[in-house]
């Protein structure tokens, strides 16, 4: 499953808005109502992709959830696996994925919104690659062949849109390589169904 998308994709979008009141419509034209610099309050996004992925709809929604699964892809990289990954998938239920880089340890942790298998999954996300707590959520969509993830992440800072908008590719690809490696033992599955890893 590599990344197909580009900003000029329709599957791509960012929607960006301001947390700053709206204009006074009283004010003078050209000037502003608010004030500049340090009082001004930030900007912030909501970036949503969209990846066709050849695994069934219930492949994919193991992946984000099953512990062993999970922490071979999610927020990792090929030589960077989680050292410990914790789970509850249920609304209310927490994770923790715990990630050793040269200048420590990082948690990359939150609470599940929402959890409805195979079709969603909706949860914050309070990492150290991000500023402040975000919310990220993924729907699955059954396709012949396979499925579509969508997966939209609120909250991001406009400044910080193209990074996170690439390390979500890498994850995805991540996810799909991840779920290529998976001992598929079922041949009326053709390849959409994940029973145990290699």
């Amino acid at each position: 499953m590599k990344p197909e998308l580009s900003p000029s994709d329709p599957d791509w979008s960012v929607s960006s808005f301001s947390n700053r009141p709206a204009p006074d419509a009283s004010a003078p034209t050209g000037k502003r109502s608010t004030p500049r610099g340090r009082h001004e309050l930030r900007r912030v996004t909501t970036l949503r992709l969209v990846q066709r992925c050849r695994f069934s709809a219930a492949s994919v929604f193991a992946a984000w959830v099953e512990p062993a699964l999970a922490g071979r892809w999610l927020f990792a990289t090929a030589t960077r696996p989680m050292v410990k990954t914790r789970i509850d998938a249920r609304a209310g239920g927490r994770y923790c994925l715990t990630e050793q880089r040269e200048t420590g340890i990082v948690e990359h942790r939150g609470h599940y919104i929402d959890v409805a298998p195979p079709h969603r999954l909706a949860f914050t996300l309070s990492t150290p690659d991000l500023d402040g707590e975000t919310h990220v959520a993924v729907d699955i969509e059954p396709r012949p062949g396979g499925c579509a993830i969508t997966l939209t992440h609120a909250h991001v800072r406009l400044d910080e849109i193209r990074r996170v908008r690439q390390r979500w590719l890498g994850v995805l690809y991540g996810l799909g390589a991840t779920l290529e490696r998976a001992d598929i033992r079922s041949p009326h599955n053709q390849g959409n169904h994940v029973t145990e890893l290699r």
